[in-house]
């Protein structure tokens, strides 16, 4: 399958800026906040280099609004930065889909904390579009790593993102249900692991070891490496 020349693909990449104590706490809690955010960086960093190629059109959707010069100047070249508008995370993410001058593409929408997604899951995302509504990537927690939608943004997506449990389990099952409820065409990618716990840290590790052939992963896993040893350290 491919996809038609006259459909463009819009990837856009959810996050926060890494400031102690407002991103990854969970993880915080254990390796320390500075230290966290400094992971949360690092994750942000890697998906930028590792899908800076992917889909037609790339932002990161950016919060807060003040942080969005240094978001600019840190990232590689090729991302636009867009500000997430306000709202809990449904709100915000039906902004991004419904939202631009590009809202007639179809989107992706992905957050940071799956450092191991790749450009070849973008690829095959953009590929189940042409003959799907949605396409989902369950995360190994209950959640999903990755939600796209056909374009253009349609009604009959808002039950997807509205008066969700956004931190419960069954966040994937409930969108699931929810889709077939509104008549759209779904299909699933394989799933994956968020990191957001030292558990789901340390198992991150062992699979970026297991691909040390690969540059990227192998720099991903040395900047964790370093930003661990600092642990304690003031």
């Amino acid at each position: 399958m491919h996809r038609g020349p006259d459909r463009k693909l819009h990837l856009g990449v959810m996050a926060k800026y890494w400031t102690s104590g407002q991103v990854k706490t969970r993880l915080g809690a254990t390796i320390g906040m500075c230290q966290a955010a400094q992971v949360h960086r690092a994750f942000c960093h890697h998906l930028a280099g590792r899908l800076a190629t992917a889909a037609d059109q790339r932002s990161f959707v950016v919060s807060p609004p003040e942080r969005q010069a240094d978001f600019r100047t840190s990232l590689p070249p090729g991302w636009q930065i867009e500000i997430q508008s306000e709202g809990d995370l449904g709100c915000r993410m039906q902004a991004w889909f419904a939202g631009g001058a590009e809202a007639e593409g179809d989107r992706v929408l992905i957050g940071a904390d799956c450092p191991l997604l790749d450009g070849s899951v973008i690829l095959q995302t953009g590929e189940l579009l042409e003959s799907h509504d949605v396409v989902l990537g369950p995360a190994i927690d209950g959640g999903y790593y990755l939600i796209a939608l056909r374009g253009p943004w349609r009604a009959e997506y808002r039950s997807l993102l509205e008066e969700m449990p956004w931190s419960g389990a069954s966040v994937f099952q409930l969108t699931c249900r929810r889709a077939k409820e509104a008549g759209l065409r779904l299909a699933t990618l394989a799933a994956m692991e968020d990191v957001d716990t030292i558990k789901e840290l340390e198992a991150l590790m062992i699979q970026l070891e297991q691909r040390s052939g690969d540059v990227d992963c192998r720099t991903l896993r040395r900047s964790i490496e370093q930003v661990i040893s600092q642990r304690g350290m003031g």
